[in-house]
């Protein structure tokens, strides 16, 4: 386990980005060099911010989990996180959607301009069916069936679909929701994963609205901003392939994003570490981040590439 130097370590937030199978992937050997080169453990952590995916890892760091726990389960010589990555989370094609819409009231705030198009394109797919059964039960061992896991700013971010809000569950202020809900919506991926309800409201993946919601951060009283943001690049390839180019054009929306919530967190003074994907990476992704059959190749490539990414974000 990475030592712990508290005495001179900055107050850190750890926010973890969206990104499907593949992007769990990458991130977990991410935050493996992560904890390597800062000699620091991720959950230490003073804030906890989690996507989709990302809200998966929250959860787990959050409870106590640690990253070479996740990387050896990734890699298939522990069943300790009790998470079969090949079919806990759903598979390459979505299963039969279902008749209603993931958000429908998206669709309207899109065309009047409340909400970017890509929140208005997913809230006008189909509900996801994936059984999400296995993922819950996941959630709910690593949080021992507490209603919210024991680090206590774990923040797991959804949208609702009535408001095309972005909601930090775990955060003051926030709605009430039980971990495993929080994940569940987080991780509601439009066409996969149905929408999640509490409390009269319905929500769903986090990722439509940012793929990881840094700018939360602006104003909290960290130094540092480490962000793992798997559906972003500044280092694009040019894959020929027409379903990967629509892939890349998603991406290049999301890393404006992401550009953007750096900027903010840069200007209100805090030192920002980011971390993503390089060309390598992306070839290792392919076009569809759900795929479990590309997990081992993207573990494998980006316990490589991260290194280097790592040291060089660090630097």
């Amino acid at each position: 386990m990475p030592k712990d130097n508290t005495s001179s370590t900055p107050r850190r937030g750890l926010v973890l980005g969206c990104g499907g199978v593949a992007g769990g992937a990458w991130s977990i050997a991410a935050l493996h060099h992560l904890e390597q080169q800062l000699d620091w453990d991720c959950r230490k952590a003073d804030v906890l911010i989690g996507t989709s995916v990302g809200a998966v890892l929250a959860a787990l760091l959050g409870s106590g989990i640690s990253v070479d726990q996740l990387l050896a389960c990734q890699q298939g010589t522990s069943d300790t996180c009790r998470w079969d990555h090949d079919t806990d989370t759903g598979g390459a094609l979505p299963p039969l959607p279902g008749a209603r819409f993931t958000g429908k009231p998206l669709v309207m705030k899109g065309l009047r301009g409340e909400v970017s198009a890509l929140t208005a394109i997913c809230g006008a797919l189909p509900a996801g069916q994936f059984d999400m059964s296995a993922f819950r039960k996941l959630v709910n061992d690593a949080a021992k069936g507490k209603d919210w896991v024991e680090h206590p700013a774990t923040w797991i971010m959804a949208v609702d679909t009535e408001t095309g809000k972005r909601i930090p569950f775990g955060k003051g202020g926030a709605p009430s929701a039980t971990i495993v809900d929080a994940v569940c919506a987080s991780y509601g991926v439009p066409f996969w994963c149905p929408p999640v309800t509490v409390d009269n409201r319905t929500y769903i993946d986090g990722g439509v609205a940012s793929p990881v919601s840094a700018d939360l951060l602006v104003d909290s009283a960290v130094d540092e901003v480490i962000v793992l943001a798997p559906m972003a690049s500044r280092q694009p390839d040019k894959p020929w392939h027409p379903f990967e180019r629509i892939e890349r054009r998603v991406r290049r929306y999301m890393t404006s994003v992401v550009d953007r919530e750096v900027a903010a967190l840069e200007k209100a003074g805090k030192k920002v570490i980011r971390i993503e994907p390089v060309a390598e990476d992306l070839r290792a992704f392919g076009y569809n981040m759900m795929d479990p059959a590309r997990r081992k190749g993207v573990l494998e490539t980006a316990l490589s590439t991260t290194r280097y990414t790592v040291n060089h974000a660090l630097a």
